[in-house]
């Protein structure tokens, strides 16, 4: 009996000691290093690359369109006929250049009527004026004498204006867009002849997001770039505050200069307005990779060698590759093997070839 006793004392001794060896066996587990980690299994490798912030542009980039800063409808001021036209169309011209030359027909006769009438009057009041003083004549009559002669200048000026309707001159430097009549054409006062645009200087016009329009500002540098690789720099010169009630977005428009006449309104334009300046980093679209949450962001290794997931904004695209902000300023970005990676793992990181 006693031996069958001591027996089980026996066992239950040697079940509490393995039981109690696991534990203290397992216990040290938890403290493991990333070093001994390392050493215990098979750890992930990822291609690593060095990447350092720099000092950007922050832009807000829209489409929009190259405009005349300027141009005008030229009407005809009087009715004639056309009889010369010295200036063809897409010809550059200065401010009073004659673009369309009207018959005089016999404006320089009534100009010269007027000049005599104005002359005769002049003698009439001057002689009237003369016997006034010595109580020869009326004040009423002098006075009709001076009236007289108002009429007969009012008279003068209508004929020289009518005279000078003929030349049809540009009213500023430009080139002439179109040409509305030919020559023997018959116009009447208003009926339109050319139109004249101003391509030394064009707007840059495109329409801003609601959410960006905060940040313009007047005079803030732009850069253009039109379809076929042109570009041209200029800065805001207007920003509307009605905004559109369909879009919801306002007009911004910037003076571009275009003395060489390089550039051509009309054609579509990529703006891109300066608003600022932000440290950013430069990479390939292919490293972004998103978090449990759908958030965008970046998979870095720090100095641990533990993967760290950084969300990123957006601030700026290029041909080859992304500018994004939020990252620190110098980083290990995974640039292979991101996918296969989580937050908080040991890595083995290697440098990117």
């Amino acid at each position: 009996m006693k031996r069958s006793i001591y027996l089980s004392l026996g066992l239950l001794l040697a079940v509490t000691i393995w039981m109690l060896s696991g534990v203290l066996t397992r216990a040290p587990e938890a403290a493991f290093t990333a070093d001994e980690l390392r050493a215990e299994r098979q750890m992930m490798k990822v291609s690593v690359l060095d990447v350092e912030a720099v000092e950007i542009d922050r832009e807000i980039i829209v489409q929009g369109a190259l405009e005349p800063s300027r141009q005008v409808e030229i009407r005809a001021q009087t009715a004639s006929r056309v009889v010369d036209l010295p200036i063809n169309k897409g010809e550059p011209v200065a401010p009073g250049t004659v673009l369309i030359e009207l018959a005089q027909e016999d404006r320089a006769v009534q100009l010269k009527r007027a000049e005599a009438e104005v002359n005769s009057q002049q003698h009439e009041v001057a002689a009237i004026r003369k016997l006034k003083e010595k109580g020869l004549q009326s004040e009423n009559r002098a006075r009709a004498a001076e009236a007289a002669l108002a009429a007969a200048q009012a008279e003068l000026e209508r004929a020289r204006i009518e005279l000078d309707y003929t030349d049809i001159e540009a009213p500023f430097e430009g080139v002439l867009e179109e040409r509305y009549v030919e020559l023997g054409s018959h116009v009447e006062k208003g009926d339109r002849v050319a139109l004249l645009v101003d391509g030394a200087v064009l707007k840059a016009v495109g329409r801003v997001s609601q959410q960006s329009a905060g940040q313009l500002g007047l005079g803030q540098p732009i850069h253009v770039r039109l379809l076929d690789g042109r570009e041209a720099n200029g800065q805001v010169t207007y920003i509307s505050r009605l905004g559109d009630t369909g879009t919801h977005s306002f007009r911004v428009e910037a003076e571009v200069p275009n003395p060489q006449g390089q550039l051509s309104a009309g054609t579509s334009a990529e703006i891109r307005i300066i608003v600022g300046q932000e440290s950013a980093h430069f990479l390939s679209p292919a490293v972004l990779a998103l978090d449990v949450t759908g958030e965008v962001g970046v998979k870095v290794v720090n100095s641990d060698d533990v993967v760290d997931f950084y969300p990123v904004t957006l601030v700026r695209t290029e041909a080859n590759g992304v500018w994004v902000s939020g990252l620190p300023a110098h980083a290990r970005v995974i640039s292979q093997g991101q996918g296969f990676v989580s937050a908080g793992e040991v890595v083995v990181p290697v440098p990117a070839s």
